[in-house]
């Protein structure tokens, strides 16, 4: 069995985003099953220089206004988890430098289970295997000045979001804003409303009045079930910033969601500001 040790060393926890984390990659990085595509396959690939094991759990998370996670120990109203409708393998492993895994994901199937979208989020924790070399000092080995030694093992944690779509879902969003901070002129602001009985996931694009392609663009912007609407806080480099200042801009949320083919590359909402 795999174990992550704690004696004799204070861990600490890197939550780190995908792609962000160069020692592990994992796609896809979303996940979307339904009564007819029950299965998926995760990669998962030790990009690292050390032999590294990994852990997988599950997890119920919830989104904030702001779009962060939190978790989500018990349902509120509105909100359906997919944690014990799910099934996945392996759950531990260990990747030499290079070597590949593949993580299988399974949903029950259906039955008569009532309409709506199902969501939990599959949790890899990795740790270098060296670690488990740590090992409390042994009796009368303290050192002489009695201070106090303590190795860092990082651990980094990445979350994957894997959605269970039962019946027929419909969901429409509305762009109601877009505003630079007062204190923070290089961060936009943009408020997104969701409609429906399913999460919207895709790109927001700034394109300034006269320009053909977008000035910035923002991957992955999701709005999960059962949140209504949620505030995209966008950073914008110098650059950017000095090229939309003053300018009409427009700024799009377009459909990305893989599993919606009919609404891929569908432009979901839209809005014109001066910023």
């Amino acid at each position: 069995m795999l174990r992550f040790p704690l004696a004799a060393a204070l861990v600490a926890a890197l939550a780190l985003p995908v792609p962000a984390a160069a020692e592990l990659l994992v796609a896809p990085t979303r996940v979307v099953l339904t009564p007819e595509t029950r299965a998926a396959e995760l990669v998962l690939v030790n990009k690292g220089t050390e032999t590294a094991a990994f852990r997988i759990g599950i997890e119920n998370r919830r989104m904030n206004p702001d779009g962060s996670l939190e978790d989500a120990p018990q349902a509120q109203d509105g909100e359906l988890f997919a944690d014990d409708k799910l099934r996945y393998s392996p759950r531990q492993l260990v990747l030499e430098p290079g070597a590949r895994q593949v993580v299988r994901i399974m949903a029950s199937a259906p039955g008569d289970l009532a309409p709506g979208e199902y969501r939990s989020h599959l949790r890899l924790m990795s740790a270098p295997v060296s670690a488990a070399s740590a090992a409390p000092a042994a009796a009368g080995q303290q050192p002489a000045d009695n201070s106090l030694s303590i190795e860092l093992v990082a651990i980094r944690s990445i979350t994957i979001p894997v959605i269970l779509r039962v019946g027929k879902l419909e969901a429409s969003v509305t762009m109601d804003g877009a505003a630079l901070a007062k204190d923070a002129p290089e961060q936009l602001t943009v408020r997104l409303t969701r409609a429906g009985t399913r999460s919207t996931y895709g790109d927001l694009s700034l394109t300034p009045e006269g320009a053909k392609e977008p000035a910035w663009v923002v991957r992955g912007v999701a709005i999960y079930t059962p949140n209504t609407a949620r505030d995209v806080i966008v950073p914008l480099p110098p650059e950017v910033r000095a090229a939309l200042a003053g300018r009409q801009v427009r700024i799009d949320y377009t459909s990305t969601d893989a599993a919606d083919p009919a609404s891929a590359g569908k432009r979901l909402a839209t809005l014109t500001a001066r910023l």
